[in-house]
């Protein structure tokens, strides 16, 4: 069978251009939580004493459980934004809060663009399905990548115990510099791949972390994500914004949490 190479153009670039094709990637929400992990096993993982430059692990834990389980009284929105090849292909806007029984709920408030309505084909059936199989395809195969760099990075949250120990026995400890003075960096290397990091800075006066940073490969292409920290005037601290990288294919998907209001 001949294929209409103005067709299968065509429809590549639909995959390009068109928000109505990024539909299917929500998995991407999954960084959402990409570092809600990172808290409880870290401090779970039998620090030493004075590891910590002088704070005690034990305190850590306690403002860390106790900072998540204050959060859990709020509401607030999440703001997604997928980005390829330097442009802006959706946005979505998200509530978020947690149910009597502590799970996470979602609903969506907003999309940018909307979804597109299905458009009759001018072109005749059979160049119509050969165009929504082509961009089918694509489409599955970009959601598969960013389902694959999602998992990978989650995995960096569910480290088992005694491979993180391990880890933290090895890592390095130094004063924050620049903007993150007044905490203590802990630098954590080949945890699941060799070359890989994982630096936490953990606020010396709230216990609480204000950065996480992840640097990895997927498919042996670097890939990074980062997490900053915000304090609410009520003194908890939330992931106020996040970032995932992916320069091989010129993706960003960014998260910001905003608007934090306690539930009624």
């Amino acid at each position: 069978m001949k294929i209409n190479l103005n067709v299968k153009r065509r429809a590549l670039c639909s995959i390009n251009m068109s928000g109505r094709h990024l539909r299917g990637f929500a998995a991407l929400l999954v960084a959402t939580t990409l570092f809600a992990g990172v808290e409880t096993r870290f401090v779970a993982a039998g620090t030493q004493p004075g590891a910590l430059q002088g704070m005690d692990p034990a305190k850590v834990a306690a403002a860390i459980k106790a900072n998540a389980e204050a959060l859990k009284t709020f509401v607030w929105q999440q703001r997604m934004q997928l980005q390829l090849k330097g442009e802006t292909k959706k946005t979505t806007l998200t509530q978020m809060n947690y149910d009597v029984n502590g799970t996470l709920q979602k609903t969506q408030l907003s999309e940018q663009p909307p979804p597109d309505q299905p458009q009759q084909s001018s072109g005749g059936r059979r160049r119509g399905r050969l165009k929504e199989k082509i961009v089918e395809k694509k489409t599955g195969e970009f959601k598969e990548m960013m389902q694959g760099i999602a998992a990978l990075m989650k995995s960096y949250t569910e480290i088992p115990h005694d491979q993180l120990q391990a880890a933290l026995k090895q890592a390095s400890f130094k004063q924050g510099q620049d903007d993150m003075a007044g905490a203590i960096q802990i630098q954590m290397n080949n945890l699941n791949q060799q070359g890989d990091s994982m630096t936490i800075w953990i606020d010396k006066t709230a216990m609480l972390f204000r950065r996480v940073a992840i640097a990895t490969t997927y498919e042996q292409n670097p890939v990074t994500a980062t997490a900053n920290y915000s304090m609410l005037p009520s003194g908890q601290v939330y992931m106020a914004q996040a970032t995932l990288n992916y320069p091989k294919k010129e993706v960003v998907v960014q998260i910001d949490n905003l608007n934090y209001q306690r539930s009624q």
